[in-house]
């Protein structure tokens, strides 16, 4: 466990609580069968919620089923089935044990368009099957609710974002509305620069829902790194030196038929201006988007490396207080499909190919590389061990190795700073761990972790991608070898601005170690040790040709005898 997941899990208001702005609060659904349970809220003019809903899981073809206003109300029938969010088929089929569940009226089977919830007399948990209740509330009339959010933007064609702003209250109302999967995130929010869209300094929401909880959280991009000791993409409240605040509040969500949305509220102009940019209602402004990975829930869920983006220099600008015009209004809701990956396998390096490699920088090569054949959550860069991207080295024990390592030695420079080290961590980043977690880090070369300290970080050679790369990459029919072939290289300084780490792995050393970045998380694979040596060292080759040796003297001694 990071030290920095605590602060964030401390501070991340990711779930919504009692007070929904804007929101009115129905009532309790009593437990009539199947305990069902929660608290039903009218969201806004045709959305339900449920807070905490719970459900056992077991009915067969469970709804919910509603009634418009002054229709006689009969489990046999009579009602509009409501599709469940994030199922297929529109039943509830899993069991739920405290989710909050955004239910829209417009996501109906049947065609009752328009309908709102001032339209709906009743609403129930039903089963068709047995045509039961498993639970049923009467809804008020004349309820006052908000409106839908008033203006939506495509930013892709698998992206939208949504909103309200009303500048005399200073608050805002946003919605993402994205194709991502479960362990992606989809982030928005201004630029960095007031001339086009920019990264770095851009104040931005990420947002993911993840086991039917939605999260938003607020970040400012110090820098184009992976949050590292506080800096980099970063939550606002793990900025080093200076902690902001989460200033993203009633945040909820869901999952439908792939379509992840969620939806949250900031004020306009926030109290923490050194970390949160004021949202201009009818001024143009630039924005920053992206879609990419997030870390694991123990590495806090952070918002690594994108692979979406505003690419080509694309720069994107909204007024807030103004519909969108020409591509970028919302002509549908995405249809999301379940990506096919035609991932590449990663390739080995053998020690009896070499006991010199040479370490440097290059592209992670997206979703059909790094990601795909390691399992881990990459930045988009990733070691390359002679040329090839991030390999497993198949090396022996009792030998010793010997890694040039030119992938950046400049600690200010945080983006462009990656010491080697080998370690029992699959994660690598020890800088970024707590003084415990150091200690308790098997560490076999490359840092110091008396004086916490990398040993080894040479000049920086980075191979980049050129014009055919993306082409090789996103083309199902081109190899890993391809893609490699595509890249160039630049390096900084001379070659003998590379530093050196020798390593002997002896009988102490496991199976698998990693070879890793000191500063940030996932950058490096495995090493996979196995006994024996070298051809030439004396090891195990040397004694299987003793021993055929022995053998041939043998079977001429025997021949002489019998010559005799």
């Amino acid at each position: 466990m990071r030290l920095f997941v605590v602060s964030l899990v401390a501070v991340q208001l990711c779930i919504l609580n009692t007070a929904i702005e804007g929101a009115v609060e129905i009532g309790q659904l009593p437990n009539l069968q199947h305990g069902v349970r929660g608290t039903l809220f009218a969201k806004d003019e045709t959305t339900f919620y449920i807070q905490d809903f719970e459900y056992d899981g077991q009915g067969p073809t469970v709804y919910v089923y509603v009634y418009r206003r002054g229709v006689a109300v009969s489990a046999s029938g009579g009602g509009i089935i409501i599709n469940w969010s994030g199922s297929s088929d529109g039943r509830i089929t899993s069991r739920y044990t405290g989710s909050n569940i955004s239910i829209s009226l417009s996501n109906q089977q049947g065609g009752d368009t328009g309908l709102t919830v001032n339209d709906i007399g009743t609403f129930s948990i039903w089963c068709q099957r047995f045509q039961v209740f498993f639970s049923r509330l009467d809804i008020p009339d004349g309820l006052m609710l908000t409106p839908p959010l008033q203006y939506c933007a495509e930013l892709t064609t698998n992206y939208q974002v949504s909103w309200t702003v009303n500048a005399s209250e200073n608050t805002g109302m946003f919605q993402l509305c994205s194709c991502i999967t479960a362990d992606q995130y989809m982030s928005f929010g201004i630029s960095g620069n007031d001339t086009r869209t920019w990264m770095v300094g851009a104040d931005v929401v990420v947002a993911w829902v993840k086991d039917d909880r939605a999260n938003a959280v607020d970040y400012l991009l110090t820098g184009r790194q992976q949050c590292t000791n506080g800096s980099g993409v970063c939550p606002d409240t793990m900025i080093w030196g200076d902690q902001g605040m989460n200033d993203v509040y009633n945040v909820t969500g869901q999952v439908t038929n792939g379509l992840t949305c969620v939806q949250y509220s900031r004020l306009l102009t926030t109290t923490d201006s050194s970390h949160d940019l004021p949202i201009l209602p009818d001024e143009w402004q630039f924005v920053a988007w992206a879609i990419g990975p997030r870390a694991s829930e123990e590495l806090g869920n952070l918002a690594f490396f994108h692979s979406d983006w505003p690419r080509n220099g694309e720069n994107v600008a909204i007024n807030f207080g103004a519909a969108p015009t020409g591509s970028m209004q919302c002509t549908a809701t995405p249809q999301c499909s379940t990506p096919t990956v035609c991932g590449w396998s990663g390739m080995t390096i053998t020690a009896r190919e070499s006991r010199t490699f040479r370490v440097t920088i290059g592209p992670s090569g997206g979703e059909r590389g790094y990601e795909y054949f390691t399992g881990l959550t990459g930045w988009g860069i990733a070691f390359y061990i002679d040329g090839i991207l991030a390999p497993v080295l198949r090396l022996r024990r009792n030998v010793e190795y010997t890694f040039l390592v030119e992938a950046g030695n400049d600690p200010s420079d945080g983006p462009n700073y990656h010491p080697l080290y080998i370690t029992g961590s699959i994660d690598g980043g020890i800088l970024q761990s707590s003084p415990q977690e150091r200690m308790s880090e098997a560490v076999y070369a490359g840092f110091n972790v008396a004086t916490n300290t990398p040993t080894t970080a040479g000049r920086k050679c980075e191979y980049v991608e050129t014009l055919s790369s993306q082409e090789v990459a996103t083309n199902c029919d081109r190899t890993l070898q391809q893609y490699l072939n595509t890249l160039s290289i630049s390096c900084e300084g001379t070659a003998a601005d590379a530093d050196t780490l020798v390593w002997t792995p002896d009988a102490n050393t496991p199976n698998t170690v990693y070879y890793q970045c000191a500063q940030h998380l996932h950058l490096g694979w495995k090493i996979e040790l196995e006994d024996g040596t070298v051809d030439g060292d004396g090891g195990a080759d040397a004694t299987l040709h003793f021993g055929l040796l022995t053998i041939l003297a043998i079977v001429a001694v025997t021949c002489l005898f019998q010559s005799v």
